[in-house]
Formats: structure tokens, C-alpha cells, sequence
């Protein structure tokens, strides 16, 4: 592990210098550091689920933040708590994995159903009308954060999930997130070079908003649509920032064919004279768009 953070911060080093150059508790707190439930703040949202952490100087590491759900809770916002430090996180449901809720060190596993992603930068997500995230009673949040110090002094923080809950009666479809990309193979070499991914759709799955997500070599991601026999639809198409990772709603919303293509093209620019291969550490790199859409609809082969 020492000798790949050490290898990270040279590849970080190398990176900035170009850079330099050019409302209802839905679970039991689990005491400071991991709990939710932490009131409202003016724009009406509540910490959902949240941890405290301390990372020392130039290393990273995962954690992974366990709640167990006790009111039905539909969600119609969301946004993350992410100072500085949090790379990005993932938010999952599902039944509980036999392990006790609180904060344990993990990996990238997700190993629930993802319900919604973000990374440096996201803000507030709005869900469009009748549209929510669904949380069920005896269910278990699990929440990966990926957390990144590439300073020279120690960084503490506190990140997280706030919402904003709306009545069930509200709600005509439950959402939840899409990684759609390119990750086994992605290879990018010095310079510069674009990698695609692409996957197949399912029929009647709606987009309604999707993020860019790479690392710090990324310079533009462009995400489109094409049913089959059809044209190809724009859902993004940008220049890429490494600390603005902002969801794009979709107008109109983007619904999918059985048999359309989903492509994800991500540019990047490589300083350095090697290699950078697919990865979760920021010194590695990574190639998705995080698509929140409804129906839930998981798709391995949109992570291929």
C-alpha cells in the first residue's frame, strides 16, 4: 500500500504541475461519526447518513458507512456532503449484509443495489415530479466513500447524504443510479487519446440526469443515446473538471429502447510518459457517467 500511494504522488506531482502550467429520521444515529437525523439546514434537507474521518498526510482509503432504515422514506433531492478530501461516494439499499451498522474501513465493493453516486463538485440533485428515491423499512444504507489526501498534513472531515423527503402519495416512479462507461480495458496512454464505452439498453428504462465522472486527466465527456434505426441523442457533451462533477438534467428526459446503444466517450490528456490504467485511487483513472434514471434497471454490461 505505501509503495502505491507512494507511486500515486509522484503521478499527482507530475498531473499538477501540467496543470499549474496550463424532515424524518429514516435510521438509528449510530453516535458522532456515524448517524443521520442531524436536522434540517435552510434549504430544507437532512443528513440522511454521515461519518466522521481523519486521514493522514498523502494516503486514502475507504469507508464504508452502515444504517439500518426504520420509517419509509421516498426522497425527491439529494445532495452529498463532500469537503475536501472526499474523492466520491456511492450510496446503496438493500437487505443487510450480517454486518453491524456504523463505520467500518472497506474497499470499492458495492454491494447493494446503487441508489444514487456523486463525485467532486456534484451538488444538489432535484428529482424531476414524481419521481423518488424509495428507502423501506429494515433495509440497510450502506454508503462507500472513497476518501483522497494528497496534502502533506493530516485532513479531517465529515461526509455524507442529505435529502429531502416528499409523501409517498407524491410518488409514481422510484429511481436509482447507472454507472454507465467504460472500466475493464481502459487504458490511457501519454498524451493525448479518447476511450468509449458502450452498452446495450433495456426498453423503457427513462434517463433524467447524468454526471461526467473521470479522474484528474480527464478534458471532455460526451454521453449519447441512439435507439435502434434512430438518431443519436446528446445527454452530455463538455468540457470536464475534475472539481465540478455536476449532474445534467435531461430535457426532455432520454427513454430508452430495447436494443439502443448507451456511448460514454471520455478525453483525457496524459503528461506523464506512462501508462494510466483503470482504477479507484485519483492517480488512476476511470471513464462513467453516473445516470440517475427510472426504473431501476442495473446493467452489468454498462460497466464493460
Amino acid at each position: 500500500m505505501a509503495v502505491a500511494i507512494a507511486v500515486g504522488m509522484v503521478k499527482l506531482i507530475a498531473i499538477s504541475l501540467f496543470l499549474a502550467a496550463c424532515g424524518v429520521d429514516p435510521g438509528t444515529g449510530g453516535g458522532s461519526g456515524s448517524g443521520s437525523g442531524s436536522g434540517s439546514d435552510m434549504d430544507g434537507f437532512t443528513t440522511l447518513v454521515s461519518s466522521d474521518w481523519t486521514l493522514p498526510a498523502s494516503t486514502e482509503e475507504y469507508l464504508c458507512v452502515r444504517l439500518t432504515v426504520q420509517t419509509d422514506t421516498y426522497i425527491s433531492a439529494i445532495k452529498p456532503i463532500s469537503p475536501p478530501g472526499t474523492h466520491h461516494s456511492v450510496l446503496m439499499a438493500g437487505p443487510s449484509d450480517g454486518k453491524m451498522d456504523g463505520t467500518t474501513q472497506c474497499d470499492s465493493t458495492l454491494s447493494q443495489p446503487s441508489i444514487y453516486a456523486s463525485g467532486v463538485g456534484t451538488d444538489e440533485l432535484d428529482l424531476p415530479d414524481g419521481v423518488a428515491i424509495h428507502l423501506t423499512p429494515g433495509e440497510q444504507i450502506l454508503l462507500n466513500l472513497h476518501l483522497f489526501n494528497a496534502t502533506d498534513s493530516e485532513m479531517t472531515g465529515t461526509s455524507g447524504i442529505q435529502i429531502v423527503q416528499v409523501d409517498a402519495s407524491a410518488v409514481e416512479h422510484v429511481a436509482g443510479v447507472l454507472l454507465a462507461g467504460k472500466a475493464k480495458g481502459l487504458v490511457v496512454p501519454p498524451m493525448a487519446s479518447t476511450q468509449t464505452g458502450t452498452c446495450t439498453t433495456p426498453d423503457g428504462m427513462t434517463m433524467f440526469a447524468a454526471a461526467p465522472h473521470m479522474h484528474l486527466l480527464g478534458t471532455y465527456m460526451t454521453a449519447t443515446y441512439t435507439p435502434p434505426g434512430g438518431q443519436p441523442q446528446t445527454m452530455i457533451d463538455q468540457s470536464y473538471s475534475f472539481d465540478a462533477q455536476k449532474y445534467v438534467m435531461q430535457t426532455p428526459e432520454v427513454v430508452t429502447q430495447a436494443g439502443g446503444q448507451f456511448t460514454i466517450n471520455c478525453t483525457y490528456f496524459n503528461p506523464t510518459p506512462d501508462d494510466v490504467l483503470f482504477g479507484e485511487s485519483t492517480t488512476d483513472e476511470m471513464c462513467f457517467a453516473l445516470t440517475m434514471v427510472y426504473p431501476v434497471q442495473p446493467s452489468d454490461e454498462c460497466t464493460k
